[in-house]
């Protein structure tokens, strides 16, 4: 079902029930005053009556009959009695049937009407009005009076007719005004699809219109142009990726090439032969690393659900990378220190996956001592409530101030390290694993004396 759909629709249904609402509190409210306006007029004739017969004693029973008879504004079925404390008819307008009388004035009725003084109620199509005869000091005349509401109902009827006629019409033009109404509000959300469906690869540049800039609608478009914006970005970093991934294997590839061209040109001695297989063997290697350096890049973009966590000690963590590096390069200072004494093992725990927070750190401690002259670097182990951190800082070359935020981009290299032994993959690795860990990677760092990576955990 379509949106502008599902909108009229919702609208007319919200319509309709507040319709039907007031239709029935209105035909309620109707009925009740229509009751209640009878009832009244049932009572004032059958007080009339009593008074007649009670006050004035030139007035018979027999005439009062013929009065009633003769009245023009007799009510249709309209019947008046008056009983007596044994509860005999004292007065009935018409000829009164002793069954009929036994059936609609029982007993229980009249005793109801003396014990409440007054008491409406309902036979069949009649009203039925009781009520003590207030003259009377004895106590002993209970007054009863019934009819039928012809009147009243035809118009009840012709009030339901229109009600229904009202509601009717309502809905049908609540359904018109809705898909219109409807079709007028989605009429940007429309415009944003055809801009949207002309959008490619090649034209992400072309944004949306934003309207007014203050509507949903133009917040939609807004939030869409920043996607837009990213895609583009994400785009330029592969890119940028994929040319400066060529041109790092080309670098060696094409060493190679030329190598074994040279050696072919002419016949060479074992010992010439011995030095082209050395530089063979030295761009072989280099080709190798830059391999597994960019199949450890795509390794790390795996998603997080295929990740196998665990909780372990950051500190033990961190004295593991630091004794494996210095195996490997017994020139490199490590040295590790806490910025305060944790109370509880929880405070250091982190919950993650230990080969690759090893290769975060790994990389961070190779390459402050790398890029430090007296191969050197310090880490500091901090915690609070929240959070584990840990900090690298060395005194090496720095990073220049523009450059400190593409340093985390794939085979990027900062001018000033171009110089050093390295493809520029280390940082952007370590940004995205430390991505998967709910952590952050901050770098500040001053050109000439040396930067600060800090590593911040969520621990246990």
């Amino acid at each position: 079902m379509k949106i502008r759909t599902k909108i009229a629709l919702q609208f007319t249904l919200i319509i309709a029930l507040i319709l039907a609402t007031f239709s029935a509190s209105f035909y309620y409210i109707a009925e009740q005053n229509r009751k209640e306006e009878f009832y009244k007029n049932l009572l004032d004739r059958a007080l009339t009556r009593a008074d007649l017969l009670v006050k004035n004693q030139k007035i018979t029973k027999s005439l009062l009959k013929v009065i009633d008879k003769e009245t023009l504004s007799k009510l249709y079925s309209e019947k008046v009695l008056m009983f007596n404390a044994d509860n005999k008819i004292e007065y009935a307008s018409y000829d009164p049937d002793s069954s009929m009388i036994y059936y609609y004035y029982n007993a229980d009725l009249l005793k109801s009407v003396r014990q409440r003084q007054y008491v409406e109620t309902v036979n069949g199509n009649l009203l039925v009005v009781g009520a003590m005869y207030p003259q009377d000091t004895v106590g002993k005349y209970v007054l009863m009076a019934s009819a039928e509401d012809k009147f009243g109902n035809s118009q009840l009827s012709q009030l339901r007719e229109s009600l229904a006629y009202s509601f009717l019409f309502g809905v049908l033009i609540t359904t018109v005004l809705g898909f219109i109404f409807a079709g007028q509000s989605l009429k940007p959300i429309a415009g944003m699809n055809k801009e949207i469906s002309t959008i490619t690869a090649y034209s992400l540049r072309k944004p949306l219109n934003e309207g007014n800039g203050q509507d949903e609608i133009a917040q939609l478009a807004i939030n869409f142009n920043q996607m837009l914006n990213r895609l583009e970005q994400s785009f330029d970093l592969q890119r940028s990726f994929v040319s400066n991934a060529s041109h790092e294997l080309r670098t060696p590839l094409a060493g190679i090439k030329s190598e074994i061209q040279v050696a072919l040109e002419e016949e060479r001695t074992p010992d010439e032969y011995r030095k082209v297989l050395r530089t063979l063997l030295n761009d072989t290697q280099r080709l190798v690393e830059l391999t597994n350096s960019l199949l450890q890049l795509a390794q790390s973009e795996k998603k997080e659900r295929m990740i196998n966590f665990q909780e372990f000690r950051l500190d033990e963590l961190i004295f593991q990378t630091q004794e494996e590096l210095q195996e490997q390069h017994p020139n490199y200072q490590i040295y590790i220190d806490f910025d305060g004494i944790p109370d509880r093992e929880q405070d250091i725990t982190v919950s993650g996956n230990l080969v690759l927070l090893k290769t975060v750190f790994s990389n961070l401690i190779d390459n402050a001592c790398k890029y430090s002259s007296d191969k050197r670097a310090e880490v500091r182990i901090g915690f609070d409530k929240k959070t584990c951190s840990v900090r690298v800082i060395d005194k090496g070359i720095g990073i220049p101030e523009d450059e400190t935020q593409r340093i985390f981009e794939p085979l990027y290299r900062a001018k000033n390290a171009t110089s050093f032994r390295g493809y520029g993959i280390g940082l952007s690795i370590c940004r995205r694993i430390v991505d998967m860990h709910r952590g952050t990677i901050q770098v500040k760092s001053q050109l000439g004396l040396g930067s600060t990576f800090e590593v911040t955990l969520p621990h246990m």
